[in-house]
């Protein structure tokens, strides 16, 4: 008999704000320290738009798979959708330099997108 109770059930509510919480605070921190010259990374241009990628990843996420997932895997894929916007973010703090203002901004909109305020309607 296959125990199928993992599979079936979300976190509470509360789990998904603090996950997401403490994932855009990071962000937050790790862009300080950058933004406040600790660190200085000179890379080619064409780097940046390799963060285009896990942007694109992320928005899919949250707009395909998230709607059309079964309720047991919506919190995978939130998880999910966050670590690549914040991948793409961080990416654009190291690499980009040129694009770092645009990419950093398309990270933290990505984020707040992900803003788990859709978990209400699919929790009984």
């Amino acid at each position: 008999m296959e125990n199928n109770a993992l599979n079936s059930t979300q976190p509470p509510l509360p789990v998904w704000w603090l996950i997401w919480s403490g994932i855009i605070t990071a962000f937050f921190v790790v862009l300080g320290i950058f933004e406040s010259g600790g660190v200085q990374i000179d890379a080619p241009a064409a780097l940046a738009l390799i963060a285009i990628v896990p942007f694109a990843g992320s928005a899919a996420v949250r707009f395909i798979l998230i709607p059309r997932a079964p309720a047991g895997k919506k919190f995978v894929f939130f998880v999910l959708g966050l670590a690549l916007a914040e991948f793409g973010g961080f990416h654009a703090l190291l690499l980009a330099s040129p694009w770092k203002t645009p990419l950093t901004a398309s990270a933290i909109v990505l984020m707040i997108l992900h803003i788990p305020a859709f978990i209400r309607r699919t929790q009984s």
